[in-house]
């Protein structure tokens, strides 16, 4: 008989060791170096499938976080990742019992949110869907020089200096990270952890970065991103990156955190292809950061609109609404009503909003507005979690 439970904090080695047998095998960092909120000794969140001789044949990785919007709202959360089955134990509906058992556990801990890093049926099935939109901004060193720019409103680049981030900047960084206005809530241990980590840039093959700008007040923005493994050898080493590398095929540099004020934040981005001798940058701006998005898009930037990294099981829509509240000048229940079963309708016309239509009203600007929906009930801003905190 198979039995289901949460690891003891002495199983936690062998389900690094099968997960990186499953997802990196025999390649460094390990899966254990990458991900230690769910390899880590601590208060373990995560379940298992055991046969009866004890072995483990299955797994789902689960990290407990708090998100923080403005000076408001604080919602909890899960993320869901590290999630395999044994090869010889596939087949077996184990991943959906210990689906059943994360979802348990979330809304226990009354976390109406729950990141998965997948998109798998296993996951749509019990409700995980896209949520929210984000826009990529592609900087490329042919274009982004303002010299070329012909637009008289866009602002003059001031003086600023960037440079490696050194062990002495984190607290600095982390009063930078705080003044986001939506964030995974952190210690300045908890961000050091997660640089160290790499986690994010380790799944997309590249080399982590961390780079700040100085300017005549100090430390002003920070910049994480993944670069070709050349560009974060030639600058650890103190020399200029090689323009061209035909050897190394990889994924295009990308940002993985950022923290600062808009302008900031983009002066250093902008500052960044010639920096790094990076022929393209790719920057995930969640859709709250429009200040941010409109300053690149100034600079010479490239605009798409994505979707968000990943999936959104909403475990509990009445208790997202009650943490979410101060977003709102008026109460929720204004707008929507729950009742007792989760089913959503809308407050003034009492129609019933299907999980596409509510998941597009709560976390998406763009989706088109119901008309029973009041103009004053704004999506939730969420944090990227395909960044810093990816699991």
């Amino acid at each position: 008989m198979t039995t289901f439970r949460l690891l003891k904090a002495h199983e936690l080695p062998n389900a690094a060791q099968l997960s990186n047998s499953v997802f990196r095998p025999n390649m460094k960092p390990t899966m254990a170096d990458m991900f230690p909120r769910l390899f880590a000794p601590g208060i373990v969140q995560s379940y298992g499938a055991f046969t009866e001789e004890g072995t483990l044949a299955a797994f789902m990785g689960l990290a407990p976080s708090t998100l923080r919007i403005g000076g408001a709202a604080s919602l909890r959360a899960f993320s869901m990742g590290s999630v395999f089955t044994a090869p010889e134990h596939r087949g077996a509906g184990l991943a959906g019992e210990l689906l059943n058992l994360c979802i348990a556990h979330t809304q226990k801990a009354e976390a109406p949110l729950l990141f998965i890093s997948g998109e798998r049926s296993l996951y749509t099935r019990a409700g995980s869907t896209y949520f929210g939109r984000a826009t990529k901004a592609i900087l490329r060193r042919s274009i982004h020089d303002l010299s070329a720019a012909t637009d008289s409103s866009v602002p003059a680049q001031p003086s600023i200096r960037l440079r490696l981030a050194e062990p002495q900047d984190l607290l600095r960084l982390h009063h930078l990270h705080e003044s986001n206005h939506t964030r995974f809530e952190e210690s300045a241990a908890g961000i050091g952890e997660l640089l160290g980590a790499s986690a994010y840039c380790n799944v997309l093959g590249l080399a982590q970065l961390t780079i700040v700008a100085e300017n005549e007040q100090g430390l002003a923005s920070y910049a994480v991103l993944g670069v070709p493994h050349h560009v974060q050898s030639a600058l650890r080493n103190g020399s200029a990156p090689s323009l061209n590398v035909e050897s190394e095929k990889s994924n295009p540099a990308t940002f993985i955190s950022y923290g600062g004020k808009a302008q900031d934040t983009a002066n250093l981005i902008h500052a960044l292809p010639d920096f790094c001798r990076l022929d393209e940058l790719h920057v995930d701006i969640p859709w709250q950061d429009q200040d941010l998005e409109t300053l690149l898009e100034q600079k010479g930037a490239e605009l798409q609109s994505i979707r968000n990294g990943g999936t959104l099981l909403v475990t509990d829509i009445r208790l997202l609404l009650e943490q979410a509240y101060d977003l709102w000048p008026l109460p929720w229940e204004e707008a929507l009503r729950v009742d007792p079963d989760g089913r959503v309708f809308a407050a003034t016309s009492n129609r019933e909003l299907s999980r596409a239509e509510w998941y597009g009203t709560l976390f998406d600007p763009h989706y088109p507005r119901p008309g029973d929906i009041p103009i004053w009930f704004d999506p939730i801003p969420l944090p990227n979690p395909y960044g810093l905190h990816y699991i």
